[in-house]
């Protein structure tokens, strides 16, 4: 019995990656022959469809936007957002067709915002750890900043340790493809990175990494402690490397994007260890929350926002037992 629970989720995962390859080959040949302002259409259809089809789904998602944002009180906007928010699990895919075929447009079109705080940042001559949200246009948001003449080094989970090894591993490819810092295009989690990445932000390079995936550091987060990953405050702390605060976000139609530059979180690396990189997470959840409110539809981690909340009490409870 235990053995065939097991295979359930295994199995599950494999129809589901089978579902997602096909997605993107399918894409991949409509962006061919339709123009982007009709391909768009098809993973807003498939987020409305999704958002639809799943009544538990759908208040658990309106429950924690709610949660996160209380001031959205209408359930229309609610609903608004929640469509969004599933129709964002489907349209980074769609980017990358995007940027692939009309990519001179794109960047003409583009719109950016604050990057006179990327020179600031580069000034220090100490590197840059770029961070946001999985947000907007989160798998070209590297291959953009190619091409604004930022190339940075992605930190990414290595395709083989994840439930959907082929379908991530063919999103990267092409994601790199794309554009990307063709000395060092990604370090993998898992494979030994912490001294390679001390390396690259010493010798004055750019990094990249998102704050809201799992982790044991606990920062508040809509008004709850939250377990995220505080890796980047580590590597701020170790380094002195400045954080930039950015994303990539879509606007009313597909070459309506905005590359937006919020600020910049520096360390004090004199400072105490522990208090400095709380004090680091603080100021990039703030900036998160920021772009989150910005564009709430856009975010497609409000599925692991309970979670992370749930894992914080536990991580806190534990602690508490001990220290009792």
């Amino acid at each position: 019995m235990e053995e065939g629970v097991k295979e359930k989720p295994k199995l599950m995962f494999r129809l589901l990656e089978s579902a997602f390859m096909a997605q993107f080959y399918v894409g991949k040949a409509l962006s061919t022959i339709l123009p982007p302002s009709i391909l768009y259409l098809i993973p807003k259809a498939m987020g409305t469809a999704f958002f639809y089809a799943r009544p538990g789904m759908r208040r658990r998602l309106a429950a924690k936007i709610s949660d996160a944002m209380p001031e959205v009180t209408d359930p229309r906007e609610l609903s608004r957002i929640g469509r969004e928010a599933c129709a964002s699990v489907f349209m980074p895919l769609f980017d990358i067709f995007t940027l692939a075929r009309h990519g001179d447009r794109y960047m003409r079109e583009l719109r950016v915002e604050g990057m006179e705080k990327v020179g600031e940042a580069e000034a220090e001559g100490k590197g840059i750890i770029f961070t946001g949200p999985h947000i907007g246009g989160i798998t070209i948001i590297h291959a953009v900043m190619a091409r604004l003449g930022k190339p940075y080094t992605p930190i990414a989970f290595n395709p083989k340790d994840t439930v959907m090894p082929r379908y991530i591993e063919t999103l990267e490819f092409y994601g790199g493809f794309l554009g990307c810092d063709t000395e060092e295009p990604v370090f993998f989690v898992g494979e030994d990175i912490i001294p390679k990445i001390r390396e690259h932000l010493s010798a004055g390079k750019r990094l990249g990494l998102t704050f809201d995936v799992d982790g044991n550091g606990i920062v508040e987060f809509f008004g709850r402690p939250a377990a995220l990953a505080s890796g980047l405050a580590h590597f701020a702390y170790d380094t002195g490397a400045p954080i930039v605060a950015f994303s990539l976000q879509r606007g009313k139609g597909p070459f309506d994007n905005l590359m937006k530059i919020y600020g910049i979180v520096r360390c004090d690396t004199a400072a105490e260890r522990r208090s400095e990189v709380a004090r680091i997470m603080r100021e990039v959840v703030a900036y998160g929350e920021e772009t989150i409110r910005d564009i709430p539809g856009q975010w497609i981690s409000w599925f692991g926002l309970w979670q992370w909340w749930d894992n914080a009490r536990e991580i806190m409870e534990k602690k508490a037992g001990k220290q009792g």
